[in-house]
């Protein structure tokens, strides 16, 4: 009875305050610089120079619009929280040794075009 009384509590919660920000809150916390453009997505954390490909939640509210129809490019600094994949080669010619799955934004600053 207990059991049950847990489990359709768990499910109430969940469909009030929505699992996935309970989910994404034991997520690791990330902060570093994201490149874009219009074929990298490559997130690079403070202090490292290991490139990761980044996936999962949309990060275009961290990019600068492109100028003249052009695509977006730049880089932006982000702390966000994820799930990083296992060692591999991702990404254009396998640049990438992991993939950062974000699952969200927490800070974004320091938006900046290719030109600096």
């Amino acid at each position: 009875m207990q059991r049950s009384i847990a489990l359709s509590f768990a499910f109430v919660m969940c469909a009030f305050t929505g699992c996935d920000a309970k989910q994404s809150s034991q997520d690791t916390l990330y902060s570093g610089d994201y490149f874009y453009n219009f074929e990298n997505a490559i997130f690079t954390q403070d202090g490292q120079e290991e490139e990761w490909c980044v996936s999962g939640l949309s990060l275009a509210k961290a990019e600068r619009q492109g100028e003249n129809g052009q695509d977006p490019w730049g880089t932006t600094h982000l702390v966000l929280r994820g799930k990083l994949g296992p060692l591999g080669s991702y990404g254009g010619l396998g640049r990438c040794k992991r993939i950062l799955e974000v699952t969200e934004i927490i800070e974004i600053s320091n938006m900046r075009g290719p030109d600096g």
